[in-house]
């Protein structure tokens, strides 16, 4: 080892032969006769700057990561390269090496080296990679390490790898992190990653890396509760471990306070020191994994950003009313109406009904609006509320609405809560009742009644009959809309609309000689979908008028007079 004090001007740089045709690996050659032993001396660049100039062009590194990259390299056969291996290389000190730290660890990131970890070591130390020797004898540059992945399961697999190098002490906690943004970064057009981002901004690198830690453990090993010892071998340092402990008993770890995490509940009561995803968290932000947990399992979220958009039609009136709505439901002036509602003394609940004939578009006018004014949807099936057990079905409408406003409490913008096809809940009560089935019925609605005076977000119920509609539900409707069928101009447009090249003419033949909803009229457009699939011919009117007549006789019958609307 040379002495820190003597003069750099004893080094002369090599001379190389700046004629030869360059590849990756005798560019690396040429730069290790310029490096080794030279004192890390600042002329190397100079001397060696059409390699150096060659590697960082191909590999895309500094000139710095060149040289360093050449090094290891050029000690490929050790398992343990240490900068106290590069300091006896280039004849320098071991804390003039150490500049090379940061170098080394993009390195590590590129894929190139990959690192060996040992908490009880004073040093780093490094291997390099077989990508990295392959790439250098087919003269390209390798990927990163963790590249783009295709959906939400892959990305959860690429994260496990390095939660497993974590636990088994393969890499540090630095390292750690600096992978798991690289794999959030590479991958940010994944729908669970941009609401992620929606999150990320209010919290700390402890607390993010938690989170995810918290989320593989959930995804990939099938945890649905974590206690602090799940976690312990997430951080190097045991003070961040004990602060972030604390501050999770205290709630206030920006992971509870943002609504990321909750502690656990075993049924309404809270279990201490335990731990669990909130039901955004499962259902929105991983919706599209769809975890089987008994957060998961509660209730059908549906997230705004992945219902499509789609153009509806309809009568006047019904456009008038629905516009209405959906300036009420823009978050800012629902906000704004709500606080002044509370200030008068009103309810800040609203409850809406849409009521009309099946296939007018009740339940795609509540998707829109969701979608129009970035509110989930928390979709309840009326069929599952019912159980054969006498007493259930009243827990199942609890659950619901205690449910609900949780995640009401969870979220920036409240979402709405449907009711879909909820004929068989807003019914008139049954008076004098013996049976017990019919005791259930009214105990239901009456949990509903009570659940909807007290409403703290949005209710939407669809259904197609309202003449048997309990008149305490018609009250406690702010909003009622009423789905018309479709005039004629209007089923016009919504002809053009499902089959891109029907002329305006034949659109106000059909709309005109059929009494459609917009459903009757979808259902025709696919057909005339499938027989162009099927026959490579496209729609005619002829062909449309023959899906229109097997549409009419599928709902009214061949020989049935048609009545109703």
């Amino acid at each position: 080892m040379r002495n820190d004090v003597m003069d750099d001007m004893d080094w002369i740089p090599v001379e190389i032969d700046n004629d030869e045709q360059l590849t990756l690996l005798s560019a690396v050659c040429q730069v290790v006769e310029v490096v080794k032993n030279s004192h890390n001396d600042p002329r190397i660049y100079e001397a060696a700057a059409r390699p150096i100039a060659y590697i960082k062009d191909l590999l895309c590194l500094t000139e710095k990561q060149v040289v360093a990259y050449a090094i290891v390299m050029d000690m490929y056969y050790d398992n343990q390269i240490s900068t106290f291996d590069i300091a006896r290389y280039l004849d320098v000190t071991p804390l003039k090496a150490m500049t090379f730290r940061a170098d080394l660890e993009e390195l590590c990131r590129r894929n190139y080296l990959v690192e060996n970890f040992d908490e009880d070591a004073t040093d780093k130390s490094y291997s390099v990679t077989k990508e990295a020797i392959a790439s250098l004898q087919q003269d390209c540059a390798i990927c990163y390490r963790n590249s783009t992945v295709e959906s939400a399961e892959d990305w959860f697999s690429a994260l496990n790898k390095i939660v497993s190098a974590r636990c088994n002490r393969r890499i540090d906690y630095d390292t750690l992190c600096m992978r798991v943004d690289d794999l959030i970064k590479q991958n940010d057009k994944l729908p669970m990653i941009k609401r992620w981002k929606s999150k990320e901004g209010r919290l700390s690198t402890e607390e993010k890396m938690l989170f995810f830690w918290v989320c593989c453990m959930v995804v990939c090993s099938g945890y649905e509760t974590m206690v602090p010892d799940n976690f312990r071998k997430l951080y190097g340092d045991l003070a961040v471990y004990r602060t972030q402990r604390k501050a999770l008993a205290l709630g206030t770890n920006g992971l509870i306070k943002n609504g990321l995490l909750r502690i656990a509940r075993s049924g309404e009561q809270r279990t201490k020191d335990s731990y669990e995803l909130t039901p955004w968290v499962v259902n929105v932000m991983l919706g599209e994994l769809e975890l089987e947990t008994a957060i998961s399992s509660t209730q059908d979220i549906i997230d705004h950003t992945s219902i499509t958009a789609k153009q509806l039609y309809y009568n006047e009136k019904e456009k008038v009313a629905i516009d209405q709505l959906a300036a009420l439901l823009q978050p800012d002036r629902f906000d704004e109406v709500r606080n002044e509602l509370v200030n008068q003394g009103f309810r800040k609940g609203f409850a809406c009904l849409f009521h009309g004939a099946p296939g007018t578009g009740k339940t795609e006018t509540v998707l829109q609006l969701a979608r129009a004014t970035g509110r989930n949807l928390m979709q309840v099936n009326i069929s599952d509320i019912k159980s054969m057990w006498v007493g259930e079905s009243e827990k199942n409408i609890k659950a619901i609405f205690t449910r609900y406003r949780r995640l009401v409490e969870e979220s920036e913008v409240a979402p709405i809560l449907l009711f879909n096809e909820a004929d068989a809940i807003i019914g008139k009560r049954l008076e004098n009742v013996q049976r017990s089935v019919d005791k259930m019925e009214n105990s239901m609605q009456n949990i509903i009644l009570e659940e909807i005076e007290k409403l703290d977000g949005i209710l939407i119920a669809t259904t197609n009959l309202t003449c048997n509609m309990d008149p305490a539900f018609e009250r406690r409707f702010l909003y009622k809309i009423e789905f018309e069928k479709p005039t004629v101009q209007v089923k016009s447009a919504i002809w053009q609309t499902m089959l891109a090249g029907l002329s305006d003419e034949d659109a106000a033949v059909l709309a005109s000689k059929y009494d459609f909803s917009g459903g009757q009229i979808e259902n025709i457009a696919r057909k005339s979908v499938v027989s162009k699939i099927i026959t490579g011919e496209d729609f005619t009117l002829n062909s449309l008028i023959g899906h229109c007549d097997t549409e009419a006789m599928d709902k009214y019958g061949s020989n049935r007079r048609r009545i109703g609307f």
